[in-house]
C-alpha cells in the first residue's frame, strides 16, 4: 500500500511542479486546463518542462505564423508543449508544421485550430508522402461526413488524419464503414452520439484496423467497473477510455487508478474545474503508466484528441457568447 502511496503522491507532485513551470513560463491567455494538459506531458514522461525552451517554442511560432491566423493562445501553447515534449529544436520543425497544415488546406480541410492539430500529427509521418496522406485524409473525412452530416466538421481532421495512416488496401469508404461500426456499438452501450463517441470510434478503428467485438466487449466490461465504483462517463473521457480498455487487455483496474482520481480531484488548481478534468487526465496519466505498448506517439494522440475536445469546448462557448452579445444588442 505504501508504494501505491508514493506513485500517486510522486506524479501528483510532479504534475503540480509542471504546472508552476508552465504558469510561471510568461506563455500568457492560456486556459489553466490547457496547463495542465501541457504539464501533463511532462509528468507522463517522468520529466520536468524546460519553463525556458517552451517560452521560446511559443514565441516562434507565434512570429512564424504571424497574427492573421485561425491560432489563439491556447491552441499556440498546446502546440508548443507537444513538440517540446518530442524534442523540438529548431525553427525547421515549424516550417515544417506550416507547409503540412497548408497541405490540409490545399485538399480542403478548413483553416481552423483542428487542421494545426492535425498538421502537427503529420509530422509523424516519416518517410511517407504527406500530400497523399492528406488526400486521403479527405476522403476519409468526407466518408464520415456521409454518416454524420451534422457531426462531423472541423474537428475531425485530427482523426481523419490518423485514419489515414491506416493500411492501403482499405479505401477511404471502408475505414470509414469501420469508425461507423464502433460509432453504433458504443453508441448501443450509451456513450451519447457526439464529437467525444466520433473521436473513440476512430480510435478504435485506429487501433484494430477492422471491426472487433471483442474490444467492444471489453469497453462494455471497463464501463461496467467503472459504474460499479460509482464514476460516471463524461465526454472528455470517452476516448481514452477505449484505449484503456485496449491496453488492460481484459485485466481490472488496480486501486492505483482510483487513487489517482481521489488525488487530483483534491489537487489545488483542478479542483475547481471538478472531478470530470480530474479524472480524465488521471485516467491518461494511469493509462500510459500500466503498459509498455503504449509509446509517446499514441500518448500524444491521445492528449492532442483532449486537446480538440477543449478547444471545441471554448470555440462552443466564444459562439454561444457571441451570439447573446448579438441578441442583446438587437434588443436594445
Amino acid at each position: 500500500m505504501e508504494k501505491e502511496q508514493s506513485y500517486v503522491d510522486g506524479l501528483t507532485q510532479l504534475l503540480s511542479e509542471n504546472y508552476e513551470l508552465v504558469r510561471k513560463s510568461k506563455v500568457n491567455f492560456v486556459d489553466k486546463r490547457i496547463r495542465f494538459l501541457i504539464a501533463r506531458l511532462f509528468a507522463g514522461k517522468n520529466e520536468v518542462i524546460d519553463a525556458k525552451r517552451f517560452f521560446e517554442l511559443n514565441g516562434l511560432i507565434k512570429s512564424e505564423l504571424g497574427f492573421f491566423t485561425a491560432l489563439n493562445g491556447n491552441v499556440r501553447a498546446s502546440l508548443s508543449g507537444l513538440l517540446l515534449a518530442d524534442g523540438t529544436r529548431d525553427t525547421s520543425v515549424l516550417k515544417q508544421l506550416i507547409q503540412y497544415y497548408q497541405e490540409l488546406i490545399d485538399v480542403k480541410f478548413s483553416r481552423s485550430e483542428f487542421t494545426y492539430f492535425a498538421a502537427y500529427l503529420l509530422l509523424k509521418q516519416e518517410n511517407e508522402d504527406v500530400p497523399e496522406i492528406a488526400k486521403r485524409a479527405k476522403e476519409i473525412h468526407r466518408c464520415l461526413k456521409k454518416f454524420h452530416p451534422f457531426l462531423t466538421g472541423p474537428e475531425d481532421a485530427t482523426s481523419s488524419v490518423m485514419l489515414a495512416t491506416l493500411d492501403a488496401k482499405l479505401s477511404p469508404q471502408a475505414i470509414a464503414d469501420i469508425v461507423e461500426f464502433y460509432f453504433q456499438e458504443f453508441a448501443d452501450l450509451d456513450f451519447h452520439k457526439n464529437n467525444g463517441l466520433q473521436a473513440l470510434a476512430a480510435t478504435s478503428a485506429l487501433l484494430y484496423g477492422k471491426k472487433d467485438r471483442t474490444f467492444v466487449a471489453r469497453v462494455r466490461s471497463l464501463l461496467n467497473e467503472l459504474d460499479k465504483n460509482d464514476m460516471k462517463v463524461k465526454e472528455l473521457y470517452y476516448n481514452t477510455i477505449g484505449i484503456l480498455a485496449y491496453v488492460l487487455d481484459d485485466k481490472k483496474l488496480d486501486s492505483r487508478f482510483f487513487e489517482l482520481v481521489a488525488g487530483l480531484s483534491e489537487l489545488p488548481g483542478l479542483k475547481f474545474f471538478g472531478k470530470t478534468f480530474a479524472t480524465a487526465l488521471a485516467m491518461s496519466l494511469y493509462t500510459e503508466e500500466i503498459t509498455g505498448q503504449m509509446n509517446q506517439e499514441q500518448v500524444e494522440n491521445l492528449m492532442v484528441s483532449v486537446h480538440v475536445l477543449i478547444a471545441m469546448e471554448q470555440a462552443s462557448a466564444v459562439a454561444a457568447t457571441a451570439a447573446a452579445s448579438a441578441a442583446a444588442a438587437s434588443s436594445s
